[in-house]
């Protein structure tokens, strides 16, 4: 049953209420010059009066000494070293006589010995807001010390105060489309799939079934008049069979309140994205025979390395003890992880708290995604596997930009402290959807094994996918956008809100491009070309991200990695299935991907241990294109090896030679 309405609906509801806030921010904006200067203004007026009241001091003392004014000597370098202790001052100024005999300060300010920024106020934009303290002897003002701080600042306030209202803005649609999907798709499409699954039992002959709503709604009084029905004509029913397809119709419901969970779950990890690699920098303590750039990529390195070997063995575990038993366990390690990561002093402790968060992060991701393939029909796997990771990437976008308001004003330690309520919220969400029972063991595919591991392996295709494309891709995502990145724009002196507004930008477009590539991918079949034209991508980025210009490049940067890895997303999985029919058939396509996921998180892993070799080797600059550098080659490999991505050709009757 294709439920369109429920769609509509959904973007209905979303559409109006994205319109209701965007009108929201639109009107704040328009009056934020009229509320808010007049009370910043004057107390930038009040900060330039104490600034200026210690150089009046120094020079009263003088003055009350019997030094005229204009006979004091060293004027230039005390307004200068006043103007060092205060960098939000944009000059000081002594005048005496019109003209000025001291100053210290931005050129723009003044034409000579003439002050032009005194002025500036009856301007229509002011420059400079220029405060005048008189310097007065027996009574007569002899002087006149002027203190100019900028009047960008009060904009540039104003501004970060309108851009952090975006970023909440864009969080606060996605997370409406989250709540719309969970209280529709649990009260509307649930109950109606429902309703169709008893209705087409009904046509088969299967009288007997019942659509045991409790809603009290429409769709309740749906399902209790289809109930009086087929009560009122038991005498004829047959009850065989009847069981099994409504408790996957049950399930199915659960897959939709799961997504939120995962939301949650997923957004306590992306909080901490922005400030991380600056986090462990700030716990940094020197080990020998290692760099500080080492170092500080170890946590980010094992973090995925245990991730990556965990995902298995929690999943092998997880259909032994059941879905729930692994999510829960998992949500708990998580959140011991986290809170330790924010109460840690050293980097050993934070260390072994990330690892622990790792090995939740994976129980979770697993028994999730185990639970998801055990409640769906072969036929809406796609469907409900797209809607779980759908979650994971709304969290991708939400977390960064508010993570990193989070971070810069209450700090990191609060921000891994609330990370670690969102994973305990999530635990209890699990546990409230997720069933006791554990699943039935014929519905249930064996783990990874060796052997399985080296039938993948001897496939080159399936190696030159895997080593030269997946790696590389999560190779680029950890080094540019998770480690280097964010500590190139703390080096520049970028606010952490800056930092989370920049990492937002990859993964919108992640989200908008997405679609889009895959769309085209199977309609031109060309898969192959998709992966270099992102692999090329991919490297450009890397040396957009390496020129100067702080966020202009950044926000460019991350903007053209967010395109590459769009166009590598779909087409990778696609091209997996092409080029393994043969493991498929043999293992399983769950099994397959495992494989596939397990040496792509590799990347990840080599990815703070490089970026930090380079880093230390040749800075920030030398360190983003050496990673460019590392795609670039990857990339041409993939052309060398071109055959190797694609699928055999189907068997054709050989000649025989004559």
């Amino acid at each position: 049953m294709k439920l369109s309405f429920v769609r509509r609906l959904n973007w209905m509801l979303t559409g109006v209420v994205s319109v209701l806030m965007l009108v929201s921010l639109a009107v704040q904006t328009t009056h934020f010059n009229s509320l808010f200067r007049p009370l910043i203004e004057p107390e930038l007026a009040r900060k330039a009066e104490v600034v200026g009241a210690y150089v009046v001091a120094q020079i009263d003392r003088a003055i009350d000494l019997g030094i005229a004014v204009d006979k004091l000597v060293g004027m230039d370098e005390l307004l200068a070293d006043t103007l060092a202790a205060n960098p939000d001052v944009k000059y000081i100024g002594l005048e005496i006589g019109g003209r000025l005999t001291a100053y210290a300060g931005v050129d723009g300010a003044r034409s000579g010995e003439r002050l032009t920024a005194e002025a500036a106020p009856e301007a229509d934009r002011p420059s400079f807001i220029d405060t005048v303290l008189p310097l007065e002897s027996d009574g007569v003002t002899v002087a006149r010390l002027h203190v100019g701080m900028g009047a960008g600042f009060v904009q540039s306030a104003l501004n970060e105060v309108v851009y952090d209202l975006g970023s909440v803005l864009i969080v606060a649609i996605l997370l409406n489309v989250e709540i719309l999907l969970l209280v529709v798709g649990s009260s509307v499409a649930a109950p109606l799939r429902r309703v169709s699954a008893v209705i087409r039992r009904v046509g088969e002959g299967h009288l007997g079934v019942r659509v045991d709503l409790r809603n009290r709604d429409e769709v309740g009084e749906l399902a209790r008049a289809i109930d009086w029905a087929l009560d009122s004509v038991r005498h004829r029913a047959d009850l065989s069979g009847t069981e099994p397809v409504m408790a996957k119709i049950g399930m199915m419901q659960r897959v939709v309140e799961l997504r939120f969970a995962i939301f949650i779950f997923s957004l306590a990890e992306e909080l901490t994205r922005t400030f991380l690699s600056v986090y462990i920098k700030s716990l940094f303590e020197p080990v020998p025979g290692l760099t500080m750039e080492m170092v500080i990529g170890a946590p980010i390195a094992l973090f995925m390395l245990l991730w990556a070997v965990s995902q298995p063995i929690a999943g092998s575990v997880s259909e032994r003890r059941g879905r729930r038993a692994v999510f829960l366990a998992g949500a708990l390690m998580s959140f011991a992880g986290l809170v330790g990561s924010g109460l840690a002093t050293d980097l050993v402790q934070l260390i072994a708290a990330r690892c622990l968060t790792a090995i939740g992060y994976a129980s979770v991701f697993i028994s999730a995604q185990g639970f998801v393939i055990d409640a769906t029909d072969p036929k809406q796997r796609a469907q409900a596997v797209a809607m779980y990771a759908g979650g994971i990437l709304s969290a991708g976008v939400c977390g960064p930009a508010i993570g990193g308001v989070i971070a810069g004003q209450l700090g990191f330690r609060t921000t891994f402290l609330i990370s670690a309520g969102l994973a305990l919220l999530a635990a209890f969400m699990a546990w409230r959807v997720l069933p006791r029972v554990q699943v039935p063991k014929e519905r249930l595919g064996r783990g990874l094994r060796f052997a399985d591991a080296m039938l993948c392996l001897r496939n080159p295709r399936f190696v030159g996918l895997a080593v030269f494309s997946a790696v590389p891709a999560k190779l680029g995502l950890t080094a540019l956008l998770f480690f280097l990145l964010p500590l190139a724009l703390d080096d520049q002196g970028v606010s952490q809100s800056w930092i989370g507004r920049v990492l937002l930008l990859y993964w919108l477009l992640m989200i908008f491009v997405s679609p889009m590539a895959a769309k085209l991918s199977d309609r031109s079949g060309q898969r192959a070309a998709f992966l270099v034209a992102g692999g090329l991508l991919a490297a450009a980025a890397a040396y957009v991200l390496s020129l100067p210009g702080s966020l202009a490049t950044a926000l460019g940067g991350v903007a053209t990695l967010g395109i590459a890895h769009a166009l590598l997303n779909a087409p990778q999985l696609a091209m997996l299935a092409d080029v393994c029919e043969k493991e498929r058939a043999a293992l399983g396509e769950t099994t397959v991907i495992g494989m596939f996921r397990l040496i792509e998180r590799l990347g990840s892993v080599v990815a703070p241990f490089l970026a930090g070799l380079f880093l230390a080797h040749y800075g920030y600059a030398g360190a983003l294109r050496g990673i460019g550098i590392v795609l670039a080659l990857c990339v041409a490999v993939q052309l060398v090896l071109g055959m190797a991505f694609r699928p055999p050709p189907a068997d054709l009757p050989q000649r025989t030679p004559a």
